[in-house]
This record gives C-alpha cells, structure tokens and sequence, in this order.
C-alpha cells in the first residue's frame, strides 16, 4: 500500500459550487478514504451505481435512476483523482457509431466482457427523504467480501435539482412562497 499520501487529501478544483450534488458526492468520498489503512492504491476498483432502498410503498425503486448513476459517476471521478486505479466496466470491446454518437460504454450485459477483474467494489445505497437523501457508500475487498470502508452523508434534495415551487406531501398539495 502506498502510504505516501493520505487518499482524502487529494486536492480537487473547487470551482463548482458547495450545494452540488457532486461537491456532497466528494465529502462522501472523503469520509470514505479516510476509515481505512486497508486500501491498497495498486489495486483495481470496479465503482458500481448507487442504488435506491425502497420506494415510499415498500417497493424496490428501479435501478437505474439518475441520482444514483450520477453519483456512480461522481465517486469514479473522485477516486480515481485520489490514486485509486478504477476499472470501467461497461466498456464496449470495439466503438459502435452511429449517426447519432459514438458508443464506447454501453448497460447491455450481453455487449460486455462477462469478466471483471476487480480487487474492490465501491457501491451503495440511497434512501429518500423529504428534504434530504442519504447516501451510504462501501468499499468492499473482492472474493472475501469484507468491507474495508464506509461512508454516509445527508444530501440536500435540491443538490441536484432546483427546490421546486411546487410539491407533493401526504396527497396534498404545497406551494412554495414565490
């Protein structure tokens, strides 16, 4: 392990503003590296999408909602800035074009290599609140499953979207003031 730098003191550009759902996503990220000793910085990190807990009926959410992609997304970029060496595994073997883009990643199980060659997973959950999401993260040591480290963090609703003017609580109606 290269212990010649602390992983969650890795300097990141901060020309974005505080109350983003990506600057929350690097406090999570941060809190993360800095639980453990454990992490081998030469080994490989597979960073899996975050995924919803339940739905307020009890219902599993789908799986591929935009908030949990975006911190998948978010979290690759965070520790592969911190020395972590991430593995995209949703590269296509070849480019696909089109008229419309040039594929190079691609969600269809069938299209990718059914092998991934891991030594973490860094993934998580998320639950929904009325004014915040928590999102809890954990890097997990590949084949014995043992977690390494973890994280949570409330993130504002509106870290990702505006606060909306109008909204829905227990089937009724509220308006926010203009």
């Amino acid at each position: 392990m290269d212990e010649s730098k602390d992983l969650a003191d890795v300097t990141v550009s901060s020309a974005h503003p505080s109350n983003t759902l990506h600057r929350h996503v690097e406090k999570l990220a941060r809190q993360l590296l800095s639980t453990s000793q454990l992490i081998d910085t030469t080994n490989v990190v597979a960073v899996g999408t975050i995924l919803p807990t339940m739905h307020a009926n009890g219902e599993p959410l789908p799986s591929h909602l935009a908030l949990g992609l975006q911190i998948q997304e978010s979290l690759m970029t965070f520790a592969t800035q911190a020395g972590l060496k991430v593995i995209e595994y949703k590269t296509l073997p070849s480019i696909k074009i089109s008229a419309h883009a040039d594929k190079m990643l691609s969600r269809q199980v069938n299209e990718l290599n059914p092998t991934i060659a891991a030594d973490y997973f860094l993934t998580g959950t998320y639950t929904l609140q009325e004014n915040n999401t928590i999102v809890n993260i954990r890097l997990i040591q590949i084949p014995e499953n043992i977690v390494l480290a973890a994280a949570t963090d409330y993130v504002p609703n509106d870290a990702m979207w505006s606060a909306s003017k109008i909204s829905m609580k227990n089937n009724q109606i509220y308006r926010n003031t203009y």
